[in-house]
């Protein structure tokens, strides 16, 4: 076996790796190291995409983005005619069921009996009316 020819500059050296003295592949060994190289490149992006996909559901799922909105509490106002009040409420999902009822005026004369109210929960808008009035 014959010494590198820089070997021989460098006694007990190896000599250099990388030189200019490599052989450049031939055409099917090129094409065949460019095809891994591409397998090599999806390939590792496939595995980022995974861990990004699992962190991001862990994250999620731990609740680190906040809460979503709507969830706090809520505040509503809701405007009863003079003089009336709440005799019973009830609620049922997003709706809230008031029943009314105004006593008698000031003046003497009789309120105007009792009223049922759906509202809104969450913004106190008015859904539906329904006046109670006396049978025969």
């Amino acid at each position: 076996m014959t010494p590198h020819a820089s070997a021989k500059e460098r006694p007990g050296k190896l000599p250099p790796v990388g030189d200019d003295d490599e052989k450049p592949l031939d055409p099917a060994a090129e094409r065949v190291r460019r095809r891994l190289v591409r397998l090599l490149i999806v390939s590792f992006g496939t595995m980022v995409l995974g861990f990004v996909a699992v962190f991001g559901a862990i994250v999620y799922k731990l609740g680190l983005f906040g809460s979503p909105p709507g969830t706090g509490p809520s505040i509503a106002e809701v405007r009863l005619p003079v003089g009336s009040t709440v005799t019973s409420a009830a609620l049922d999902g997003d709706n809230i069921l008031l029943r009314i009822s105004e006593a008698t005026r000031g003046d003497g004369q009789e309120g105007r009996g009792e009223e049922l109210l759906v509202l809104d929960a969450a913004s106190g808008e008015i859904l539906h009316r329904v006046k109670l009035l006396p049978g025969d």
